[in-house]
This record gives structure tokens, sequence and C-alpha cells, in this order.
């Protein structure tokens, strides 16, 4: 009953065979072979086997761990060689952690996969000095980066010597790890991404092993060398029957041994059976995937575990034997040989005892079959693979179900799996055991592992395949066997109706799902000064401002021509659901890109950046708010309400000559107002030709005002046209609705007429006092004209309460100068400064242009220009 390993016991000498030979009983002989049942009969029987490989998948760590070694495709965590915390990130100190793992103590042939806290990740980027960055890890910036050596380094590596050694735990130079394969994880600090210190699994292609049908000189085909490691690797690699002629030949590393058995001669593992074996593993099957081996196996050995452990559990992944004849070892796997001799009932020696054994005990009787491997695609897990059940079979084993469970550590590929089990369970059922001798002319084939056909008229064979599963050579050359009935149909397999599809766990880090932003819009908007003028092209920003759970709003701005990132800040106010941004880099009419996501100051919580929205700028550029520290137009205004001033106080010195006069003639005193004054006049004429000079001075009091005012008029005239000189002075109080002001002033004024040429001259010294505040201003300003319009210069110089004060000059033309450096004056002239020579600390400009404007320096652009 031969299922997945051996049939029979042990046999003294180098390792436990699988098959017998030598003088021994019939009875015997067939208890011995019934001593190495299969891992499957063994768990019917009420004798499981306690596993001896399976997947490390925990870190490991200390001085006392058995070395190990990688075969065919299997993963490991590793065990824990030096870790050490380092560096600086930001105001983080030791933010990162990094370790250095061994996974095989022999170099392997490459790194497959890695897998992070259950998730199976990639390596992206350039292989630096931390190693490839982890991209499922990323979170502005890297988090997490890997580095592989696979045992053939000669040097330490530089980063673990240079950067992450520190006087806590030093890295030096001389650790090396020569043979052995390792990695460099390195983490950083980041709540987001990791909870406490990741644990890893790291999938591996193990080592390179000679295979016998790649060698030419040894009957195959190819250029590997027994002698020379440098050429083995290849397919043969995942083949069990390469991985057990490389176990029993001896495992060695630089030309020492490391595990296996010690001096097994070429000769004694004959080259015809092993790549008889080789080929049937490799031989293509279709499976769900397409074409693969027959038999693949991988796993971690140990060098613990006893050779022959190892090799029933690579036996267990091809349905493998190995027969032991003296001294020679053979191996024999999978769907049957083709017999090597027919014999009927009339070869078989009457005259010695035979046994028939027609059925299964129950102890030994199995009508279902589960199964737990390492499944790759649930991160290197053992699962069950789908049981089989055969009900038609339960009805015949009396409606039992009759369960067989084995483990299947060292073949990770799921339906390879269903192969073996579905074998199993058919070739499970062949029950036709039989021990019997024949003469000495079947001597040289009944060795074990052979396959025979049987012709039995007394037992109903026609050509029945049989395998000998034991051998004993009788001192007359008589030989006693064990054979058992096998069929080649039980090793038939459609994938498409026979393959039953795993359903694959979830796997990786159960983290909540990263939260989007919702309802993220983008628009050109203004910012405006105090006084509601558009200063500045600008973006608003506005999302959903309900959600929970969020500190702030981070939004990045970058330039749609360049993709190159502007601008970046935080919104703290997330319930305000809006927010205005004007950076200086903002350039008016101009398109540019905007994208948010919410964030929390805890790090715990990962956010989703939105989709870039396109923002077109609105086209407002520098002017004069931007150039001048006041509002030009509230100053254009101001300045044209002093020159008003200075018209209306023209009209009102004309107005007080009449009023004072009036009421000094005419003696206009009452009980409500008083007053009293002086008024003098003289004149003289001849002709056309008239001088007056007039002096009026006058005191008044009431209830409301107290003033003084004193007028000197001189005026010459010639019919039409005038000469005259104005000096009037005047301080006052009034009291209007209980407020005080106090005013005073002086007012020197000239005029001159000659038909419709006039000039003026004009000044004035004002003060003015009220609660509210004060000001004094002294007005020098002239003004000329010949029928046209008037030509005006002015000095305005003012005092405001309140710490402010100017001095303003209005003429077509400002110019500074001095006796000794006339030809370089400073001027002023149609709104353009003239400077010959200047020394200034700081310039704040938007552009500069050279005299033949052939060189332009656009600041506000970032453009220097250069014109033929």
């Amino acid at each position: 009953m031969a299922i997945f390993t051996g049939i029979a016991t042990a046999i003294t000498g180098l390792l436990s065979s699988t098959f017998l030979s030598g003088a021994i009983g019939s009875f015997l002989l067939k208890t011995a072979v019934g001593l190495g049942i299969s891992l499957l009969a063994q768990s019917i029987a009420g004798k499981p086997q306690d596993p001896v490989f399976s997947i490390n998948g925990s870190l490991q760590a200390g001085g006392d761990l058995p070395r190990s070694f990688m075969i065919g495709r299997s993963a490991t965590a590793g065990s824990l060689v030096w870790a050490n915390t380092w560096g600086q990130d930001g105001d983080t100190p030791n933010a990162y952690l990094t370790q250095v793992i061994a996974l095989s103590d022999l170099p392997v042939t490459g790194l497959r996969q890695v897998w992070v806290n259950g998730q199976a990740v990639t390596l992206a980027g350039n292989n630096t000095a931390r190693g490839y960055r982890v991209p499922e890890f990323d979170n502005d910036g890297g988090n997490l980066w890997v580095k592989f050596y696979d045992g053939t380094q000669t040097t330490a590596d530089s980063f673990l010597v240079n950067s992450c050694s520190n006087h806590n735990r030093h890295y030096d130079a001389n650790r090396v790890g020569r043979g052995v394969a390792y990695v460099i994880v390195t983490a950083r600090v980041s709540k987001q991404m990791f909870s406490g210190i990741p644990n890893f699994k790291f999938e591996l292609d193990g080592i390179k092993l000679y295979d016998i049908t790649k060698d030419s000189t040894a009957g195959g085909s190819g250029p590997q060398r027994w002698s020379d490691p440098s050429t083995w690797g290849g397919d043969g690699d995942h083949l069990p029957a390469v991985q057990e002629y490389n176990l029993l030949r001896g495992v060695r590393w630089n030309s020492q041994w490391f595990y296996g058995v010690q001096g097994m001669a070429a000769a004694r593992l004959p080259a015809e059976n092993w790549r008889q074996a080789i080929q049937k593993c490799r031989a293509p099957h279709w499976g769900a995937g397409g074409l693969e081996p027959t038999y693949r196996s991988g796993g971690e050995i140990t060098i613990d575990a006893p050779l022959a452990n190892a090799l029933e559990a690579l036996n267990t992944a091809c349905q493998g034997r190995i027969a032991e004849i003296g001294g020679i070892y053979q191996m024999f796997l999978g769907l049957p040989d083709t017999p090597v001799i027919h014999f009927s009932d009339d070869d078989i020696l009457s005259t010695d005892e035979q046994t028939f054994t027609p059925f299964f005990g129950l102890a030994n009787t199995i009508n279902g079959v589960s199964a737990t491997y390492p499944s790759a695609s649930d991160g290197w897990v053992v699962k069950s693979a789908p049981s089989i059940f055969r009900k038609d079979l339960e009805a015949l084993h009396g409606n039992r179900r009759l369960m067989a469970a084995v483990e299947l550590n060292f073949v990770p590929y799921a339906e390879q799996v269903q192969r073996l089990m579905k074998s199993a369970l058919e070739e499970g059922q062949r029950a036709r055991r039989h021990t019997l001798v024949l003469p000495p002319s079947f001597w040289a084939y009944c060795t074990p592992g052979t396959i025979i056909a049987w012709t039995s008229v007394r037992n109903g064979y026609a050509n029945k395949l049989m395998r000998i599963d034991g051998a004993v050579d009788r001192a007359n050359l008589d030989v006693l066997v064990d054979i058992t009935e096998v069929d080649p149909s039980d090793y038939d397999w459609d994938s498409g109706s026979d393959f039953r599809p795993p359903v694959d766990g979830a796997v990786g880090p159960m983290r909540p799902a990263p939260m989007p932003m919702i309802s993220f819009g983008a628009l050109a908007d203004v910012a405006q000064d105090s006084e509601g003028n558009n200063r500045r092209c600008a973006i608003r920003l506005f999302w959903d401002g309900g959600v929970n759970g969020v500190d702030y709003v981070q939004y990045e701005v970058r330039k749609t021509e360049t993709l190159a990132v502007t601008d970046s800040g935080r919104a703290i106010d997330v319930k305000r659901a809006a927010i205005l941004i004007a950076p200086g880099t903002l350039l008016p009419n101009q398109k540019y890109e905007v994208r948010a996501r919410y964030g929390t100051y805890d790090g715990n919580t990962e956010f989703l950046w939105s989709d870039w929205i396109l923002v077109i700028t609105a086209d407002i550029r520098l002017g004069v708010l931007d150039l001048y520290p006041f509002n030009l137009e509230n100053f254009n205004a101001e300045l044209q309400g002093i020159w008003a001033d200075q018209a209306v106080n023209t009209r009102y010195l004309s107005e007080e000559i009449t009023r004072i006069t009036t009421a000094l003639t005419q003696q206009t005193s009452t009980s409500a107002l008083q007053i009293q004054g002086i008024r003098e006049n003289l004149s003289v004429q001849v002709g056309d030709n008239r001088a007056e000079y007039t002096r009026l001075i006058s005191v008044e009091a009431s209830e409301r005002l107290s003033q003084v005012t004193a007028i000197q008029q001189l005026v010459a005239k010639n019919q039409q046209d005038i000469a005259t000189v104005n000096l009037f002075a005047q301080s006052s109080i009034t009291r209007i609705d209980g407020s005080l002001t106090a005013l005073s002033q002086v007012v020197n004024q000239t005029q001159a007429q000659i038909g419709n040429v006039s000039a003026e001259g004009y000044f004035q010294v004002k003060s003015e006092a009220n609660q509210g505040g004060s000001l004094s201003r002294i007005s020098l300003s002239v003004s000329a004209t010949a029928g046209g319009a008037a030509s005006q210069a002015a000095i305005f110089i003012e005092a405001i309460s309140g710490g402010k004060s100017r001095i303003i000059m209005d003429a077509d033309a400002v110019i500074m100068t001095s006796g000794s450096a006339r030809s370089a004056p400073f001027a002023f002239v149609g709104g353009v400064l003239t400077l010959m020579t200047a020394k200034v600390n700081e310039i704040t400009a938007g552009k500069m242009r050279s005299f033949d404007n052939k060189v332009l320096f656009d600041l506000d652009a970032k453009l220097l220009v250069f014109r033929d």
C-alpha cells in the first residue's frame, strides 16, 4: 500500500532505506515491509507523525539556532543577526530601525518576493545604500527599504558599517557573512505605517544544485559538472529527484561538507536510474496555469534534521521511493514504469510458502484524504487543500468516513498537492499484496522498485502490474519477493475537472482604507486689501467640512506646464470648509493645478490626495498700490481738495473784506453780536490810473463765536488791468453743537493781470484744532496763464495729529541741485525720476532694462532677456 513514501522498514547502514534485500523469511519480509507504510496510512492507524519541516514564519533569534539552508522555492522569516536604531528625521532622534536577518546558511539563487506584515510588496527604484524602496509603505517619502545579499558577497555592507553603527551597537567591517544569504531591512518611524516593529517573510529560490541530466560527461546534456559548483543551477533546483541526489552525495560549500551523506561515490547512485527519475519530475504536465513540471518541491532544511526525514519529506512531494541494494541507491517515483519481466502462476515455486492479503484491515483503510501545505498566495501560511471524499468507497466501508491527513510541507503548489492527494487515494485502494518465491531465472530482475507483470488464472490477473516492495536472495539463488498491485490509471489527472482552485484568503495588514478628500474644489479668486482693492490673484479652496477625526486640510499647488509644486500648506479650520490662498508665487493669468487631502496630527490614519484641479488665475498685475505706500487714488483726491480749499479761501478773503466793511460802516452790533473795528482807506487817481490802500481790523464776539480779523489790501489799477496784494490774518474759536473749533491762519496773496494774461502767488499758514484732532498746513503755490490752461506749482507741508506728516510738491518738474554738481541734478519730470548717480542699500523693482533696451531683467517673471 505504497502511497507517498517507502514501504520497507529501516536497514542498518548509511540511511533508512525504503526497500529490503537479504536473507529473511516470508513472514518477516512481509512484516518488515508493512512497518514502512506511508504517512497517510500511519495517520489512519492512529500514529500521526510530528512534522519535521515547516515554514519558519516568525523571526528567530539566539545563538543556539541550528544552521539551515533553502532548497527549491520556499519562504522563511529568517533569524535576527543584528539590529540597531539610528539617524535623525526632522526632530525625531533614532528615527530608523535597521535589522540584519539571515535567510540561509548557504548561498541561494535569488530573492523572489518579500512579505511585510502579511502583505506581498514590491521592491522599487534603485538599489541605494539602504536598498530598494518598498512603495506600499510610502507616505510623504519612503518608510521601508530592503537590501538583499545572496551569500556570495566578499565584503561587509558599507551602509551597516558607516551609517547604522553607533556607540550602542557597532557593526564591524569584518562581518561579511561569507556564504550566508541575508537581508538588511530599514524602517523609518511612522505611526501611519507601522504599529510596531514590522515582521517579514522572504520567498527565495534556494541553493544551486547539481543536475546529472545537465552533465554531458555523466550521460546527460549540458555544461554542469559535479567538480565545478559554479556550473550548477537551473530548473533542476526545484525538482525533488535532483534535491535528493544532492543530499545523498552531500551538500558542500567552499569544498567543506555541510549536510547529507559524506563521501558518497557517484557509482553508488546509478546515473541512468537518477536521470530517469529527474526526467519524470521534469516531465511537463498540463495544469490550470499551463504546462508545469510534474513534481516540484521546496523548503528549509535544518542541519539537525535526520537525513532520512529530509528524504522522506521530499519523497512525499513526488510519490517517491528510494531502494538500497547492496549499497547502491536507486529512486523510483510517480507513475509505474514499464514492466521489466512477465511471469505466470507456472513460474512460482509452489513448494515454498506464499501469502496473500486481498484487502486492508480497517486501520489501514482510507476513503478520503485531507492535506495541508504552505500557500504562497496566502503569505506562506499553512493551508488546508480541498479535501477529497468518496461516497462510493464510504458505502463499501460500512458507511464509514476513513480520512487520512498528511502534511505536504515541501509542496507549495496548490494543484500538485491535489494531484498527490488524488493519486494517493486511488493507490490506497490497491490492497492486493503477495509474498512468493520465484526461481533463479528471475533473480536479476527482482530488485525493489521494479515493476513486473503477472498473469494468474488463479487470481484472475491478466498481465497485472505489480511492484516489488521487498526482495530476499536465498542461498540457492531463489528469490523471495513481496509485491503490491499498481495501476497507471491512479495517476490520471484532468486539470479542468479535477482541480479545485483554492480560495485565497485576504492577506496583508488590516489597515483602514485610506480616507478620500470629499467634495474638494478650487476656483480662481482675488485677494483684496483692507479698503476692498483687488491686489493679488488668488485661489479659493473648498471641501466638505463636516467630516470627523480630521485635524487639518493639506494642499499643494503646482504649475501645469512644469508640474513643479510652487506652494503647499495647511488649513487648520476644517469646519470652515474653505480657504483663500494667495501665495506670492502665483502669477496672473497662469495655469495652476491644485490638490488636497485631509490630515491628522497623530499620523495614524492614511488619507488620499484628491485629483489635480485646473485653475487659471485672474489677470491682476502689480499696480500703484504695490509701488506706493499709500492709496494713490485717495491721494490725488486729497490733493485736489487742497487746491480747492485754496480757491475757497481766496473767495472767503474777498467775502470777509465786504462783510467787515459793511459791518463797520453800518455799526451792526447787537446784544447777540458785539463787533468793533477800525476801517482805513486811502486812494488817489490820475486819469485811468488809480492807487488804493485799505486796512480793516475787526473784533467780534457772540455766544458761539470769538474772532479777530486783520486785513490789508493794496490795489493798483489801469482800467481793467490790475495788480493786487492781500494780507489776511484771522483767529477764531467757534462752538457748534457744544463742540469747539480753534482756527488761525495767515494768508499772503499776490495777483497781477494784463488783459487775458495773469499770474498769482499764494502763501498760507493754517492751524486748526478741535476735540477730534488737529491739522497744521503751509501752502505755497504759484500759477500763471496766458489765455490758455494755467501752469501751477505748489508745495504743501502738513502735520496731522496721530503721527502723520507729509510734504507734497506738485509741479511739472521737480529739480534739486547744488552749486557744485549742477550737471547731475535730481530731476522728476513728466512722471520719470532721473538720477545720474545713486547709492542704494536695497532695491525693490519689477523690471530693469538697459538704456539701449537690449537687456531686460524681468524680476517678476524671473527672466533675463538679451535683444540684438
